[in-house]
């Protein structure tokens, strides 16, 4: 199984949050393939992505909504086949009241435009219950650590549920 974690990250914090959920994952599957993908930094590895069963997504916020820098990607992955896949959102914010929920929505609605199967990250042994996402707040990025590891490992849970052998 494998599991690609796609983000834009200008000052870190995103970057932390990306890495928090693969350890989620990795916490509670250590057998499942997860890799991490900065567009910012040219990290895509097209063949990894189109054999991932499950996408997660992450970006700052910026104006209540996702980074241009994956909105840009999102329009220019026509020929990337995501279609089937199961996809998660996250982001990070410096307010929890700058749109969160809003630029969450923005990147599930660009996942069901490409097809994708999406999941909000609430498991049901989860104490954390995501409505659409997870969100970090800047200002204590070390604190949502734990938020963002459940959230990994939840998605992970869902994608072994769905695609499992």
């Amino acid at each position: 199984m494998k599991i690609s974690i796609i983000y834009a990250s200008q000052t870190g914090n995103t970057e932390a949050a990306a890495e928090y959920i693969q350890d989620g994952i990795l916490a509670r599957y250590p057998f499942i393939q997860v890799k991490l993908m900065d567009i910012r930094e040219d990290q895509m590895d097209m063949q990894f992505l189109e054999e991932s069963e499950a996408v997660i997504f992450g970006s700052p916020v910026y104006f209540t909504s996702m980074g241009w820098e994956l909105k840009r990607w999102f329009d220019n992955s026509f020929s990337i086949k995501l279609d089937g896949k199961l996809g998660a959102a996250f982001v990070t914010a410096q307010s929890a009241l700058g749109g969160t929920d809003t630029a969450i929505m923005e990147i599930l609605r660009h996942m069901l435009v490409k097809g994708m199967l999406i999941f909000s990250g609430t498991g049901d042994k989860t104490a954390d219950k995501f409505q659409i996402g997870a969100v970090g707040m800047a200002k204590d990025m070390d604190g949502c650590a734990k938020q963002f590891e459940v959230f990994g490992g939840s998605v992970a849970e869902k994608a072994m549920e769905l695609f499992g052998k």
